[in-house]
């Protein structure tokens, strides 16, 4: 009977004269992961991703003098292995007899279960971020690095040489940087940033950046050239770092994967014979990361 709620647990539902019982942990900020990963379903036990260079730039030729000829440099594997996520609660027998006020109670367990998927889900996936400063990726850097090396040899930063907090100018240095990426042959990789994450500590600032017709923070009525960028700011409120701030191309430029293999669906129920508890179970299984650093950009802020 372990980790069972008994009476004792739901004392006050045993009151003739409770009135309402709220129960916290209902509600949800909805589902805001979707605005930084590509959403994907998978059928099978992992995913892999991979890559591969395209050409150098073509080279004049010679009259009557042979062709150069290029490779294509293999990149490198990614693979994306589902987690299981699971949790549930038992009741006992008794604590379901004697309740008097079932709807105002176990009616919300269900709710507050699911509450806790959704959770896990946010959770989860925003560390792909909020540990995206530290935690080494696929090419062995972490996802915002100034040392991402391309298969050619040579290296790209997707985040500033010195963190800034969010401003004019280091907004307009992270704009101006992702549009400057190349591929591994070093050709011009057209990105363009769609989209800055900010967390809640951010708002204001963000929507004085991008909100305002005129340049922010000065009183010269100069013109805002951010907003010829077409830029939206989004708030994810499960970023944890309360100055860092990220930047993220159209989802067809980035690698940014969440993949379902089994979404959170209705509740299993049982009954245990030896105790004859009641129990309830719900079960997700996903995964999530990146297979490149392309189209995304980020600072941990000053």
């Amino acid at each position: 009977m372990a980790n069972a709620i008994t009476r004792a647990q739901i004392v006050d539902a045993l009151d003739a004269n409770l009135n309402r019982m709220f129960q916290d942990g209902l509600t949800s900020w909805g589902e805001e992961y979707r605005k930084f990963f590509n959403v994907l379903n998978s059928t099978k036990q992992s995913e892999v991703d991979s890559y591969e260079s395209g050409f150098v730039t073509m080279p004049e030729k010679e009259e009557g003098v042979a062709a150069q000829f290029d490779t294509i440099l293999p990149g490198i594997k990614k693979t994306y292995v589902h987690v299981t996520f699971a949790l549930g609660y038992e009741l006992t027998e008794e604590a379901v007899e004697d309740n008097l006020q079932t709807q105002e109670t176990f009616n919300k367990f269900p709710t507050a279960l699911s509450r806790s998927g959704i959770e896990t889900v946010e959770v989860v996936a925003a560390n792909i971020f909020n540990n995206g400063f530290s935690n080494s990726g696929f090419d062995g850097v972490p996802l915002f690095s100034t040392a991402h090396l391309n298969l050619d040899g040579s290296t790209q930063a997707n985040r500033p040489t010195t963190d800034a907090d969010l401003s004019v100018t280091s907004l307009t240095a992270g704009l101006t940087t992702i549009e400057k990426y190349v591929d591994e042959k070093g050709l011009k990789r057209p990105t363009k940033a769609v989209l800055l994450g900010v967390p809640v500590d951010l708002w204001n600032v963000a929507e004085e950046l991008i909100g305002s017709e005129f340049k922010p923070f000065t009183g010269n009525n100069e013109v805002n050239a951010l907003q010829v960028k077409d830029l939206q700011y989004f708030v994810w409120h499960y970023l944890t770092d309360t100055d860092a701030w990220f930047l993220l191309a159209e989802k067809g430029q980035h690698m940014l994967k969440f993949w379902w293999r089994i979404k959170m669906g209705g509740l299993r129920r049982g009954t245990d014979f030896d105790s004859t508890n009641l129990k309830h179970l719900s079960r997700m299984r996903f995964s999530v990361d990146y297979s490149h650093w392309m189209g995304t950009y980020g600072s941990q802020g000053a």
